[in-house]
């Protein structure tokens, strides 16, 4: 068909491509089915070509379009597992930061500055002083009190402390005495788990030998 092309562009030197496909649209209509062979083999040729070029490329589309999805479901799996991770380790430590104190176990006993304050926080919440203001003005008031005006103070946190530091110690005492019972009986548990599995052993044992006794006896 490109020589027919040819032909009629020689013919018609100021035909344009659309004049020119009509005129072969009109000469391909005189044409015998003989003389058309040729060129419909060149034409189903040329498209089965075209036809596995286009497969080819939409295969080679699709394989991509797979491994890009494939890669965003990978990543999306990688942050979701980090995610987990993270949120896990927040609750674990969050639970830590959670545990209940031993409401028995003695509490720190004040210093002589935050039992001064403790006195002082009344009168001032009578002055109408709020919770921000309180601090500030005890600590100030504090650090220009004399020896003689700490002193009780002092004494009194003192006494405190000598007090915390027997009641710490009867407390651990008493943790130690308690952890002492546990493991006892832990272990007294542990005994008689060990002596019925002795037991079940011993019995397993006899009913085996029975029954190989009677197996070995002929009827």
């Amino acid at each position: 068909m490109k020589d027919q092309r040819n032909e009629i562009k020689k013919v018609n030197p100021e035909a344009g491509f659309k004049e020119i496909s009509t005129m072969l649209g009109v000469k391909w209509k005189t044409v015998t089915a003989e003389e058309k062979k040729p060129y419909e083999g060149i034409y189903h040729a040329e498209k089965e070509a075209y036809l596995q070029v286009i497969a080819k490329e939409k295969h080679e589309t699709e394989s991509m379009r797979l491994l890009e999805d494939e890669q965003k479901q990978r990543t999306a799996m990688e942050l979701l597992e980090q995610y987990m991770q993270f949120k896990q380790e927040a609750e674990k430590d969050g639970k830590k930061n959670k545990k209940e104190k031993d409401p028995l176990k003695p509490k720190h006993p004040m210093s002589a500055y935050f039992l001064f304050t403790n006195d002082r926080r009344a009168a001032l919440a009578a002055e109408n002083k709020n919770f921000l203001e309180v601090p500030k003005i005890t600590f100030e008031e504090w650090k220009n009190m004399t020896e003689e005006q700490k002193r009780p103070y002092e004494e009194m946190a003192k006494k405190n402390k000598e007090q915390y530091a027997l009641e710490m110690e009867a407390y651990k005492q008493k943790k130690d005495e308690e952890a002492g019972h546990f493991m006892k009986e832990e272990e007294d548990h542990m005994k008689v788990q060990k002596q019925e599995a002795l037991q079940l052993l011993k019995k397993k044992e006899k009913i085996e030998n029975i029954i190989k006794f009677f197996s070995s006896v002929s009827i």
